[in-house]
C-alpha cells in the first residue's frame, strides 16, 4: 500500500479517529511486513440515553508466505 492510498481511505473518518494495529493469531518477526486498513465505526448509547459516533482505524500486518 502506498501513502497515497493509505491517506485516501483515512480521508473520510475524522482526524481524532485512533488509529491502531491489528494481529491476528499469528507470529511476526523483525521485518517489514504489507497490511490491509479497517475502518470501522459504530454508533456507542450510554446510560444517560446520549450517543456518539465513534471511529477506528485498524492496520493488519499481513503474514509473509511461506515458499
Amino acid at each position: 500500500m502506498t501513502k497515497k492510498e493509505l491517506i485516501d481511505f483515512m480521508s473520510d473518518y475524522p482526524d481524532d479517529a485512533p488509529v491502531v494495529i491489528e494481529v491476528h493469531d499469528t507470529t511476526l518477526y523483525e521485518d517489514l511486513y504489507d497490511f490491509t486498513f479497517d475502518g470501522v465505526s459504530w454508533t456507542r448509547t450510554f446510560p444517560n440515553g446520549t450517543q456518539t459516533e465513534m471511529h477506528e482505524l485498524r492496520l493488519c500486518a499481513l503474514n509473509h508466505i511461506e515458499k
